[in-house]
Parts: C-alpha cells; structure tokens; sequence
C-alpha cells in the first residue's frame, strides 16, 4: 500500500515579504500555487498511489477565489480519471462552509465537513480495506482536545488525520496518540516538517510551498508505504518556488568593478529561487558596497543582472573578518608617514583639500584625536613584515 500524506497547501496565498519584485520572477510567484498542485497530482499518478491525504489548510482562506477552486477541482478530476482516492479535511484556515464551493466535489473524494470526530473506509484497488478518522474545522478555532473522540483501531489499517495541535488550534497530546492503535497519523498545521512520534507513526508533512522567508528546507509531501507491516516514509519536493540563503566571501575582490560580475558568476539555481543574499569578508570595499546597499542600487543591479528564474529579496553585508591583509613593509612605516601629517600646516592643507570649513575643526587635541584613529585602524586592518620575514 502506498499513499500521499500532503497539508497546508494555502492555495491562494501570495509569497508575503516581497517589494519591487523583477518583471521577469512574476510569473513564477502568480503561477506557483497552480503548479505545487500540479506537481502533487503528477507525483500521484506517476507513483500509481493507493490513495491521498490532504490534512487542513488546502485552502488558505474559507473562502477560496472562484479561480483557485476551478483549478483545484480540475486536479482533483484528474486523480478520478485514475481511481486514485482523496480524502481530505479542513483547517482553521480553510474552515468549512458548504455554501463557499461552486463546483462539485467529485466522487473519488471522501470529505470530512464536522467537528466530530468521524471514520471512513476505503476499499484499495488490491482489495483491502482500510480506515481513516479525522475531523473538520467548522470555524476558525478548536480550543478542545479532539484526540479523545478518536475511535481505537478498528480496521487492518488505520489511520488517524489531524489539522492541530497547539491551542486553539485542536491541541492534542502526543501520548495519547499512541492509545488508539494507529498505523500512522498524518497531521497537518505546523508548516515546518517534522517527526512527533516514531511509533506510531506520527509526521507533520509541512507545507510544501514556502510563502515567507521562514519557511525554507521543506518536506514537499511525505510518499508513505507499507510493506510487510513496516511503514516507510519519503520527502518528495513539490515546490515550484523555493527561499534559499546565501553567503558569499569577498575576500578575493579588490576592485569594485569585479563585484557584480563575480556575484552574477556564483549565484546559479536549478529552479526559480527566492535568494537571501549575505555577503561577507571585504573590508577594503566596505564602505563602498555600503553605500550601493543603502541607496538600493546593488540590490536592484544585481537582480537586473541575473537570469529570470532568479530573485534576490535582499541583501547584507558584514565586512567583519578574521584575516587582516598582509603588507610587505615594516610596521613603523605607519608611524614615519604619520610624522609628517603631525605639522599643523600639512594636517590643515589636508582638511582643506576634504572641505575649507573643517579648518574650523583644528585644535591640538582634535589632531591628535584624528591621527591615532588613523594609525589604530590600520594596524586593525593589515599585518606587516617582520624582521624573520626579511630575507
């Protein structure tokens, strides 16, 4: 036997976060609900699945736009077309109200509709028969435990379905699903994947979809199989969209004219990709990637740059690093060209030169402020030759 445990797909939702997105990315973020649905239905019928599950949230509101629900139930049709199954229950997002649909519901889908807990049987293509309990969100909140309404195991097989878990949300405590005999709960809400107990078989697949910036390294939908009484789990990506982080080192560039070129050169995704972009270890150019990152035209430039598919959210940058640039010189050269700017007649043609009005600024103590500032922050940023480094 072998089934899809799919939950929180948020049909309708757009990607949240995302200002002066490229011309060219829109269509990847107005299509990548559509296509996450498509993926799902491909991956069922190419794995010829005994049925799918679909744990709460399909929807992301309780009322779906007539578009997302024409789109939704053509998918559903094409799972018909291949006696393929679909039970499904409803989230407190997409909490269900019969007079919100405008299309059918075809028959190959078993729907829980209450707030009872209720089970339904399925009759597999090899003749077995299985059960699966749930319940529905009739509103946008369930304060209550519903674990306890749960009927012990009845059937060969069976399987608990659950949108919850935190209050008030359904919350549910994890022991008590091991009472009930179960051979896997599929629970939906929680949108990051996870494990909630090993036996039974208890797995939040996740939303397969990342809308914001958190949701990233997602689960997609869990491929469960059972064979010899043994359940076996696997994560298959469905997203169209992904939310990546990034971190590129600078410490190869030296001159502001590379730095487009060699970021173009090292950001290369296989699919459209939301990209948070953090760049590190150049602290000769700092002052100047900060300026191109607070006017904006870094991050507009680079995006302009880079092919279609991909899109950068934003960008950081830390110029902080542990490795100081070596010159070959000795370290009193610093304090020999520092000599010289100690006259007041030189320091002052150098504010001049800067701004006339920094003439102003001259006192003995602001001098001598302002030339051991300098002298620290080099010694900060180089390392300098030593006698043993002289041949």
């Amino acid at each position: 036997m072998k089934f899809l445990h799919g939950a929180d797909l948020h049909l309708d939702r757009s990607f949240e976060g995302l200002t002066n997105v490229k011309n060219a990315f829109q269509p990847y973020l107005m299509e990548a609900n559509q296509k996450m649905l498509e993926n799902i239905v491909d991956l069922a019928i190419a794995e010829d699945v005994d049925f799918v599950l679909l744990a709460g949230d399909t929807f992301h509101q309780h009322r779906p736009t007539l578009k997302t629900q024409q789109h939704f139930f053509a998918q559903m049709n094409r799972l018909a077309e291949k006696n393929i199954p679909v039970v499904m229950n409803f989230g407190n997002h997409d909490y269900y109200q019969s007079q919100r649909y405008w299309f059918d519901f075809p028959e190959n889908m078993q729907l829980f509709t209450d707030e009872t807990v209720a089970t339904k049987k399925l009759q597999l293509k090899n003749g077995q028969e299985i059960a699966i309990s749930s319940f529905s969100f009739d509103g946008p909140i369930i304060e209550a435990e519903k674990i306890d309404q749960f009927p012990r195991k009845t059937s060969n097989f069976h399987i608990g379905m659950y949108h919850g878990g935190q209050f008030p949300y359904a919350p549910f405590t994890t022991s008590k699903l091991a009472e009930k005999g179960y051979d896997y709960w599929a629970l939906g809400h929680i949108h990051v994947p996870q494990m909630v107990s090993e036996m039974p078989p208890a797995y939040y697949s996740g939303t397969p979809l990342g809308h914001t910036k958190k949701e990233k390294n997602l689960a997609g939908v869990l491929l469960v199989e059972e064979l010899a009484g043994k359940i076996k789990l696997q994560k298959v990506p469905v997203a169209p969209v992904v939310w990546q982080e990034l971190t590129i080192s600078l410490k190869e560039i030296r001159r502001s004219n590379q730095l487009l070129p060699y970021l173009v050169s090292r950001i290369a995704m296989t699919q459209p990709t939301l990209i948070q972009l953090k760049l590190t270890d150049n602290p000769t150019l700092a002052e100047e990637i900060q300026y191109q990152l607070a006017s904006g035209e870094l991050l507009e430039t680079l995006n302009t740059s880079l092919p279609a598919e991909i899109f950068v959210t934003e960008v950081a940058f830390t110029s902080t690093t542990n490795e100081r640039h070596y010159l070959a010189v000795d370290e009193c050269l610093v304090d020999q060209l520092l000599t010289t700017y100690q006259s007041e007649a030189v320091f002052t043609e150098q504010l001049a030169e800067v701004n006339p009005k920094l003439q102003e600024l001259l006192t003995a103590d602001f001098q001598t402020e302002v030339l051991q500032n300098v002298q620290e922050k080099i010694k900060q940023a180089y390392r300098f030759r030593r006698e043993k480094d002289v041949d």
